[in-house]
């Protein structure tokens, strides 16, 4: 580069100073004369977004509330500031491919005492990359050198940017450190032809000598404030997923402090490299120092909610169980106060819940957990829980589970495809009301039903993998993530033959940087197949907990939970229709414009759903607010009951707006769903006085009922299925087709 070019380069270096405390410059309002900052703005930025320039620049406009409310903080005019400005936006647009940028600002009065600022720009014609070339030291022999090149941030035809050329030096370095060669140096030249709007770039490599692990020197960790040290050294050394002899690798030795780090039982992990003086070049020497934490924690929780009545749950960890292993003990209870032995709170739960044959019992769950940071390396964690538990479903269904047992297995963590390997066999019953039998599992005769119902045997093997090409898990935008997941259930793996299934599902999302903003894709599908891999739509037993869902906060946005697709209905009240010439028989039917109605969602075998969602920063607080713009659609099916197959003219799609507040614990996340749509229909159900005879209420059914006697209830006489006739009822205005979701997270 000439002289002059550089001074200039050096001078405007100077001047281009981002740090985020200088991005709000100490401009405070008060003085005399000074004029308040009401609006910045950019015009003519076609490459870069107004957020990514505003955050380069110190002039800064006074917040939203202050503008709006007159309660905020203000940010007056500095001249000076505006002038180094205008210097830190040519920079930028130099140093990212544009040479012939042109800058200008012009201040604008807005009223008494009031002005904005705004920057315009003219980018000119890019800079192009003509030529990327390596030269490799000629004294070091590397094999296979070009697979360190393969893929790299920089090609011939980018635009040049020198963020994107240093880049791609420390891509390159990283490579050869992760395969040998600690003491890489990369070395990077460009020219550029301003007058061609040309550029070209030389890296020249020199690896160094290629090295393997020397000692691993492990000294005795730090113990806790009061405490005397109680982690095995041994126990690190087998934990630490790196030996002595293997070759170099820099991510290796990352991952091996994440996974210590990982294990929750040291404060600190530290690893260091060291050429020991009179060892080979070729030998690193590594130093792992370490800091215990608290190694045992207790914890308990106390809460209270509409359909759990009291809950109370405490956990024990043993993060050193037996050498780093780490121990967790759980229980928990809920029903507290409605459900035997413990009626005494009564007061305090909802009448509902008191009524509910399914709720009459205090829920548990018993459980441990020992899992081991590490076998044969980092390459595997495994772990393995055993537990007990009862657990109900508000009116739907109860699960009740002696014994489980849950193994599990995690395979290249820390690399681009972890997997997970896992068993699950459980010895346990799951009992409902016939209407949820027979709706959810097609089981509506009495003797099958009561077969299901009984202490049996089921078992799962699964397999999952996930690939995350994402920069950040919280707020990503580029990247993506998929996600496959496969479950087995049959005699072959240890289960009944009622519990059979083969369940499958996939998951993709995509982030694209559009409009400011970022622009996010997704589709989820799944099916699951009964024992003999059903494929005809003739019924199967499908486990309730493998059932597929949609709707919610998390899928389409336009629905409740999981109340997208099949549902059944369990209707409050119903019209007896006499049968002219038997005073002992009647219809029974509900009407859904005069009664109302509890929904039971059951789910299906078959599910798609897919999103398209625009996030995009607020222009007040953009670090804290963020806007949302998706379009969601998809739909549940059910081969199992006639006219329910997968047919995608179903698919049903619900728009909508939502803001994410961002906090400690994550995006606080409100989204409006506009569904247009009336709810599926489905069969309306009710259970006689005694809970056990199945009756159905469906609108214009057929199915005579006889009517109960002294001593003997009322049943349905005849036999067949109940229609999908009851439809409920349909708000037609603008804001009864409106569903609101809160949660905390994004939805993917």
């Amino acid at each position: 580069m000439p002289r002059a070019a550089c001074l200039a380069a050096a001078l405007l270096s100077v001047l281009a100073t981002t740090a985020a405390a200088q991005r709000r410059a100490e401009i405070s309002c008060g003085s005399p004369g000074d004029r308040e900052v009401r609006k910045v703005s950019f015009s003519g930025n076609k490459t870069h977004t107004d957020y990514a320039l505003e955050r380069g620049i110190a002039t800064t406009s006074s917040t939203i509330w202050r503008r709006t409310i007159g309660v905020g903080q203000s940010y007056c005019l500095d001249s000076l500031a505006v002038v180094e400005d205008s210097a830190r936006l040519d920079y930028y647009y130099r140093r990212t491919g544009f040479p012939d940028v042109q800058v200008s600002y012009l201040i604008k009065t807005l009223g008494a005492g009031r002005v904005g600022v705004e920057f315009a720009i003219v980018e000119g014609t890019p800079m192009v990359m003509d030529s990327v070339n390596f030269a490799w030291d000629p004294t070091v022999q590397v094999p296979d050198s070009a697979r360190y090149l393969d893929d790299l941030p920089l090609e011939v035809g980018d635009r040049f940017d020198v963020a994107v050329v240093q880049a791609t030096r420390d891509t390159i370095r990283r490579r050869l450190a992760n395969r040998g060669y600690p003491q890489a140096e990369i070395l990077r030249d460009f020219e550029q032809r301003v007058a061609e709007h040309k550029a070209s770039v030389t890296y020249k490599i020199y690896p160094g000598p290629r090295s393997w692990i020397g000692e691993i020197i492990i000294p005795t960790p730090i113990p806790s404030p009061g405490q005397s040290s109680r982690i095995d050294t041994d126990r690190v050394r087998a934990t630490l997923g790196v030996s002595e002899g293997d070759l170099y690798n820099e991510s290796a030795l990352e991952r091996a402090k994440r996974g210590l780090f990982l294990t929750e039982a040291f404060r600190f992990v530290t690893i260091d490299t060291l050429h020991t003086p009179g060892k080979p070049d070729s030998l690193i020497d590594l130093t792992v120092s370490l800091a215990e934490a608290q190694l045992l924690a207790l914890r308990a929780s106390v809460g209270w909610a509409n359909l759990d009545c009291l809950r109370a749950g405490v956990n024990y960890t043993n993060y050193n169980f037996l050498g780093l292993r780490r121990l967790d003990l759980n229980t928990r209870v809920s029903k507290v106060g409605t459900s035997s032995p413990t009626e005494w709170a009564e007061s305090l739960c909802t009448s509902e819940l008191l009524n509910d044959e399914v709720s009459d019992t205090l829920n548990y769950y018993v459980g441990g957990t020992i899992s081991q940071a590490a076998l044969f390396g980092l390459s595997i964690v495994p772990s393995l829980s055993v537990y007990s538990e009862r657990r109900s479903e508000f009116k739907a269904y109860l699960r009740e589970t002696p014994i489980g047992v849950i193994a599990s297995v995690q395979q290249g963590i820390g690399t681009q495809l972890p997997m997970t390997w896992s068993y699950q066999l459980e010895y346990g019953r799951t009992a409902a009301q016939p209407a949820f039998f027979c709706a959810v599992f097609n089981v509506c005769e009495t003797e099958v039903r009561e077969r299901l119902q009984r202490l049996t045997r089921s078992a799962a093997v699964g397999w999952a993998a996930t690939r995350s090409r994402v920069a950040s898990i919280v707020n990503p935008s580029s990247g993506s993530v998929v996600r496959l997941d496969l479950r087995h259930a049959s005699p072959a793996v240890g289960a009944t033959r009622d519990a059979s299934f083969n369940r499958a599902t996939f998951d993709a999302t995509s982030y694209h940087q559009a409009l400011g903003g970022a622009l996010v894709l997704r589709l989820r599908a799944g099916t699951v197949l009964g024992t003999r891999l059903n494929l005809t739509g003739t019924p199967t037993f499908i486990p309730l907990q493998e059932r597929l869902y949609a709707g919610g906060p998390n899928s389409v946005r336009g629905f409740r939970q999981n109340e997208m697709g099949p549902a059944i209905y369990v209707p409050v009240g119903f019209a007896e229709v006499a049968i002219p010439g038997d005073d002992t028989l009647q219809y029974w039917r509900a009407d859904p414009d005069l009664v109302g109605e509890r929904t039971v969602p059951t789910g299906g075998d078959n599910v798609i759903v897919a999103n398209a969602e625009l996030r995009l920063r607020s222009a007040a607080y953009p670090e804290l607010l963020q806007f949302a713009v998706f379009v969601d659609a998809g739909q549940v099916w059910n081969r199992g009951r006639a006219g329910t197959g997968v047919n995608f003219a179903d698919v049903q799609v619900t728009p909508g707006v939502g803001i994410r507040l961002f906090t400690p614990v994550g995006p606080i996340r409100v989204d409006v769903g506009y569904n247009p749509y009336r709810r599926s229909s489905g069969p309306a159900y009710v259970t006689d006085n005694t809970g056990i005879n199945l009756i159905c209420v469906s609108p214009g059914n057929t199915l005579r009922v006889r009517v109960a006697e002294p001593g003997v209830p009322a049943h349905q006489v005849d036999e067949g299925d109940c229609p999908a006739t009851y439809a409920p009822r349909y708000g037609k205005s603008f804001w009864n087709r409106l569903t609101f979701q809160f949660s905390i997270g994004q939805p993917f």
